[in-house]
């Protein structure tokens, strides 16, 4: 009998580490140089939702603009939200993103990705020139056109992680656009969303201490990972059905 319990223990965590998933991805459109003109937008498949604007934005240090100042240029892609702070010149940048629940059923989340470029003051995709020697960034790689940033996930209740960017994208003197980088906030024992409740993360961009020459952050896109949480009567019926079958099979 122990065996079997321990057989249907098994069972059931394999299965729930196999239903992981992409809970939803969230990206942009920005039709301007302001805050105001970013709509976000966000696709699931399994009910979480996010508002279409940011919920909260703040900016600091060089160069001066309000506080809804981004990157507008046209040779910026749309997709990318770039508010206008250089960050490694002792500039700062937070952004808030808050995502309803509206399943019946409770979300466990995993992880949470970032994906990011870096960006000129001029609206040109980064460069690798004048970076840095070996500063591991998101993706790796440790030539000395590296340009670190760092990007920190907070979410209220499960605490924050701190992650380098690696902003630089390749050597050409424009930089290319197709080369985003995305890096993952993994939460190792997972946090529960109930059905109904919303989460807010929250994305703070700061110099990091190995790179001074300047450079821009790129939000472009926001992806949840995790599973929808059984609800306890259907996972007790399936335990039951396998202990069932089993019994079964073993009188056969």
């Amino acid at each position: 009998m122990k065996k079997t319990l321990f057989l249907l223990s098994s069972f059931a965590l394999a299965a729930a580490s196999a239903q992981a998933a992409v809970l939803c991805t969230t990206t942009f459109n920005r039709t301007g140089g302001s805050l105001d003109t970013v709509t976000v937008n966000t696709q699931s498949e399994y009910g979480l939702t996010s508002s279409t604007s940011i919920s909260n934005f703040n900016k600091g240090g060089s160069p001066a603009g309000g506080q809804g100042d981004l990157l507008g240029q046209s040779s910026i892609p749309a997709s990318v939200v770039t508010p206008n702070s250089n960050v490694a010149s002792g500039g700062s940048w937070s952004m808030s993103f808050t995502f309803t629940n509206t399943a019946s059923q409770d979300m466990q989340i995993s992880s949470i990705d970032l994906t990011m470029i870096g960006v000129t003051g001029s609206g040109a995709a980064q460069n690798t020139g004048n970076g840095v020697a070996g500063q591991e960034g998101w993706i790796g790689g440790t030539a000395t056109g590296n340009k670190p940033v760092n990007l920190t996930l907070s979410i209220e209740g499960s605490g924050s992680q701190t992650l380098v960017f690696n902003a630089a994208t390749d050597g050409s003197s424009s930089g290319n656009w197709n080369m985003t980088k995305t890096g993952g906030y993994d939460f190792f024992n997972g946090f529960i969303l109930k059905a109904g409740e919303s989460l807010t993360i929250t994305i703070d961009a700061s110099k990091h201490e190995a790179y001074d020459k300047g450079c821009f952050a790129g939000l472009s896109g926001i992806q949840i990972n995790g599973e929808l949480v059984p609800e306890p009567a259907t996972a007790s019926l399936g335990l039951l059905g396998l202990a069932a079958l089993m019994v079964r099979r073993r009188r056969a």
